[in-house]
């Protein structure tokens, strides 16, 4: 039998494999991606990260870190001469409380007095005993508080500076308060003399705190380990 599609026109197909162009025997150079570390001409290897963590300073233009303030900062001489005004102020009080204990019976004789002679006997020693002894828990009270003041102001505490200031001013109100009332009954004497002592002082102290010599001292200090951003918080307008 012969074959049926012998006769028909097909057209013949190279059973060979499709011829593709040759590849180039070299390949084109192409460029380098960039310089080679360390070769001459080239930007010198990135340098090492920042540290971090707590404690780290902020990074600043330059690569340089400005230094932290841990050094102990150096007591003025106004803050120390007000160190020493305060505990002289502590000495005056006392030394006003011993004054107070050497009249009791001028204040016993007072109290009578003020009393218009009804109070006598026990009620009149009750009375006496309970203002000389309020006026020694006072007097120790006052001492305490100026000897207190006179370590935290020496610190460089900006709230003990503020907080004496404010007593200050409390003492200068009982002061007039009491002048006044000691030159209406006319009892104005020693004590009235170790007041405004103890004012004097007060004032004395409070210049010396405030003056332009102490404003550096009780500056505010970064924490240590701890420096702004140079130009935060910004202050131009985006």
């Amino acid at each position: 039998m012969s074959d049926s599609s012998a006769g028909q026109g097909y057209p013949s197909q190279d059973d060979g494999l499709t011829a593709y162009p040759d590849a180039p025997s070299q390949a084109v150079p192409q460029p380098p991606y960039g310089p080679v570390p360390g070769a001459a001409g080239s930007p010198p290897p990135y340098a090492p990260p920042p540290p971090c963590g707590p404690g780290a300073p902020y990074p600043v233009p330059g690569g340089a870190y400005p230094p932290v303030d841990v050094a102990p900062r150096v007591v003025p001489q106004s803050v120390q001469i007000a160190f020493y005004v305060m505990l002289v102020g502590a000495v005056v009080t006392l030394l006003s409380m011993a004054y107070s204990l050497t009249m009791l019976d001028q204040t016993r004789s007072d109290a009578l007095d003020a009393s218009g002679g009804v109070l006598r006997g026990n009620e009149l020693d009750l009375l006496v005993y309970a203002s000389v002894g309020g006026a020694i828990v006072s007097s120790l009270v006052t001492a305490g508080l100026w000897v207190w003041m006179a370590f935290v102001c020496r610190a460089g505490k900006n709230w003990g500076r503020i907080t004496g200031s404010v007593f200050f001013g409390i003492n200068a109100l009982f002061y007039v308060v009491g002048t006044v009332m000691a030159f209406v009954t006319s009892t104005a004497g020693i004590a009235l003399v170790f007041s405004t002592v103890t004012l004097g002082i007060g004032l004395a102290a409070v210049i010396l705190l405030w003056n332009g010599m102490s404003s550096t001292f009780f500056a505010p200090r970064a924490p240590q380990g701890y420096q702004p951003y140079p130009g935060y918080p910004p202050t131009a307008r985006y």
